[in-house]
């Protein structure tokens, strides 16, 4: 079994399994996640996911296809997770489908290089659309040992009224449901507008890397 060539052995190559996500790791973490949140992607709901060598892989030994969109979905609960300070009393009610939640209305899937063991993912989201009764969100995966985006997940959330059994208006819906649209809608206008800063300074390194 092979290994990156940054490391000394494959102990070192999969110790972003161990207790702190090892050391060699560190560098590797910090400059993607920096990258990310230059490029626009939310911070507090990244999550870290690492290649399990059993789990993870096709016959080819990369990473099976529908394994992707598993790893978007973590990052996406997150996401889900950050409504609790807007929707206070009523986020109980978004996690367990009741009244008003979310529901995944579709998305694509673009893999941009493979992924094998031993490696560490880094899951960012950002908002690329609000609307009253959904947004679109661009959930991006970096390989740490590649330093670059593996793969990009875009779709729709519908927020979705479970008594209605139709899409849910959160300006109409009011309340702490509207004030939700609103944090939506300026989060998205700050991660859009670092997103363009940070591609009017790095327009080579966008085409190259990312």
């Amino acid at each position: 079994m092979s290994y990156p060539k940054q490391f000394g052995s494959l102990l070192e190559a999969s110790s972003y399994q161990s207790p702190g996500g090892g050391a060699k790791y560190a560098p590797m973490r910090k400059k993607i996640v920096d990258t990310a949140v230059e490029m626009g992607y939310d911070a507090e709901t990244m999550v870290e996911v690492g290649v399990v060598w059993a789990d993870d892989h096709d016959p080819f030994q990369h990473i099976k296809n529908h394994q992707y969109p598993h790893w978007a979905n973590t990052c996406n609960l997150r996401v889900f997770q950050s409504f609790e300070a807007h929707l206070k009393d009523k986020f109980k009610d978004l996690m367990a489908a009741r009244h008003i939640g979310v529901m995944v209305k579709g998305f694509s899937l673009d893999l941009k290089a493979p992924v094998n063991f031993p490696d560490s993912i880094i899951v960012a989201n950002r908002l690329a659309e609000v609307k009253p009764d959904r947004y679109k969100g661009v959930t991006s995966m970096w390989s740490l040992t590649q330093g670059r985006i593996v793969a990009n997940m875009e779709g729709y959330v519908v927020f979705f009224d479970y008594d209605k059994g139709r899409p849910a208006n959160l300006l109409e819906a009011g309340g702490v449901h509207a004030d939700l649209y609103h944090a939506l809608e300026a989060r998205r206008a700050r991660e859009e507008k670092r997103a363009l800063d940070w591609e009017a300074k790095n327009p080579k390194k966008l085409r190259a890397k990312f």
